[in-house]
This record gives C-alpha cells, structure tokens and sequence, in this order.
C-alpha cells in the first residue's frame, strides 16, 4: 500500500516542477523562434516530401487519381471512386496511378498526366510547393476533377484552391436521416457534361449545403437540388441547423465547372458511399466529365 505521505510528496514535486516551467509569456524572442520553428517544421512533416514511383513505361495519355485525406475519410467513397476511375480509365485507353503521395504534384511528375482527379481528398494535404505545382499545371492546360469531400470546408489553407476552384464554402449535410432522395435538375442541358442526362431525376446521397452560392462566379453551374425534395436539416451536431439555400434547384448548386487559365475544372458533391458510383446517372455525368476535362469535348461557351 501507498502511504499518504508519498502521495502529498509527489504532488508537491509535480507543482513544483510545473511552477518552473516557463510559460508561453516568459518565452524570450530566442525560445518564441524556437518555438515557431518547431510548429513549422511539424506541418512540414505532415507533407510528403519524396514522390512515389511511377513507372516508366506507363500508358499515356494517363489520370492521376488522388485521395490522401487529412480530415474526414470517407473510405466508402474513395474505394467506389477508385473502382469507377480504374474502370473508366480501362474504357478509354488510359493510364492510370492512384496514390495518397502529395509529392506527386511536381512539374516533372504532373507533365506525365492529362487529368488529375481528387478523389474525396480532404484536409491540408499539399505543400505551398506542391499547391504551385497543380495551379500551374492546371492554368496550363490541365484537367482538375474533384468529388464531394474533396469540396468541403477543409481546403482554407489553399486559397486558390478553395475559393477560386471552389467557391461556395462548404456548411453542412442533413442528419437523422443523413442519406436522402432528393431531386436534381438539369441547369446546363446544352453543354456536353450534361449530355445524355435527363432533365430532372431522384437520388440518394448525403446531401452538401454551402454558404453562398453566388460564391460561384463565372463557373457553370450544372446540376442543382429541390429543396423540397428532402429535408435539408441537421438538428443532431454542428453550428448550422437550416441548411436551406434557397433561390430554387439554381440557389442549391451540387455540381459545376469553370475554366482556370487553360484549364479546366470540374466539380461534383456527389460521392460519399461506394454506391453512388454505380447510379447510372452519376457514372454518366462523371464519364463526360472525364472526356470535357480532357479535351475531347467542349462547349461554345467555353473560354478555355
């Protein structure tokens, strides 16, 4: 048995120990750089710094497909967009290279790839470095495919990113029932993404609301959602319960496209379970994706 006495002593060390440690106030300028280095070589190391393998005789043209995540991961998601994307890649020919490896995204690995995919991609995954390098690979002529997490409210680090390729920020999702059928409609039938798609039809997904969706600019905005058509709540966790966006299927945006320089951007909030890849509508809308990004489509209205 511990006698009383060890325990008071013990505890008399413990304040005293703490009593000598130095607060972030008695820090002198020396120990604040210190301290500053230290934070900003622990977020360096929480970027890839050595780029993977890729192999030499790799088919071209190719996509990239990537889906580290440093927030939420919906595995579901990424494993039904990794299948889908293999198997699209299979359908046109193309190489393929799917990788968690941010260290991808340098010029001399980027120039081997026609399309880059986000597949559910969340969080501060890239270096300013490799942010760079994808910006520029992308002004230059690149195509940029993003699915659902991939546009959350995750990517503020990456203003370009985030606020330029993006756009509206991301709010929240209804809960309780977190997956509903809702409505979708048909805002662009005229452009090629959107060819072979009805004009309206249900689905099932967990449902993103953003904060503006004049946030949007100059993108295309291609599909939206009938608020009516389900309950955009989320009574059970997080700041925001109403997740109404109002302004009809065109205020409630879920997918759009823009042009960035050259390039071209696409993005879809559908995503988060494996079975949306296997909605016929969805793999439509996803397959012309892939072929506007990829040049093998364009619009008139296209200025890219």
């Amino acid at each position: 048995m511990i006698k009383p006495s060890s325990i008071a002593l013990t505890l008399i060390g413990l304040l005293a120990l703490s009593a000598c440690a130095p607060s972030p106030q008695s820090l002198g300028a020396a120990d604040a750089v210190s301290v500053a280095a230290t934070d900003a070589s622990n977020k360096a190391a929480d970027h890839d710094t050595r780029p993977p393998h890729i192999k030499e005789y790799m088919t071209q043209p190719a996509m990239l497909v990537f889906s580290k995540t440093r927030s939420f991961r919906h595995d579901e998601g990424i494993a039904g967009a990794d299948r889908f994307f293999a198997e699209m890649a299979t359908e046109r020919s193309m190489g393929l290279f799917t990788t968690v490896n941010g260290a991808v995204f340098n010029p001399e690995q980027l120039a081997r790839f026609s399309l880059v995919i986000f597949n559910n991609a969340t969080g501060d995954t890239l270096s300013p470095e490799q942010e760079g390098a994808l910006q520029q690979w992308v002004e230059a002529g690149g195509g940029l495919i993003a699915v659902h997490g991939s546009g959350d409210a995750s990517h503020t680090d990456w203003p370009w990113y985030d606020n330029d390729m993006i756009g509206p920020e991301f709010i929240g999702h209804p809960a309780a029932p977190q997956f509903q059928e809702a409505r979708l409609v048909n805002l662009s039938p005229d452009h090629p993404v959107m060819a072979g798609l009805p004009s309206e039809w249900q689905q099932t997904e967990e449902w993103y609301s953003f904060d503006d969706a004049s946030k949007i600019g100059d993108a295309r905005i291609l599909i939206g959602i009938d608020e009516d058509s389900y309950s955009p709540r989320n009574d059970v966790y997080g700041d925001v319960k109403d997740l109404r966006m109002g302004g009809g299927p065109k205020g409630h945006p879920i997918a759009w496209l823009r042009c960035s320089g050259k390039g071209r951007f696409f993005y879809s909030a559908i995503g988060h379970s494996f079975k949306a890849y296997d909605v016929p509508q969805n793999r439509k809308l996803l397959s012309n994706a892939i072929d506007w990004a990829t040049r093998k489509t364009s619009s008139p209205q296209d200025n890219c």
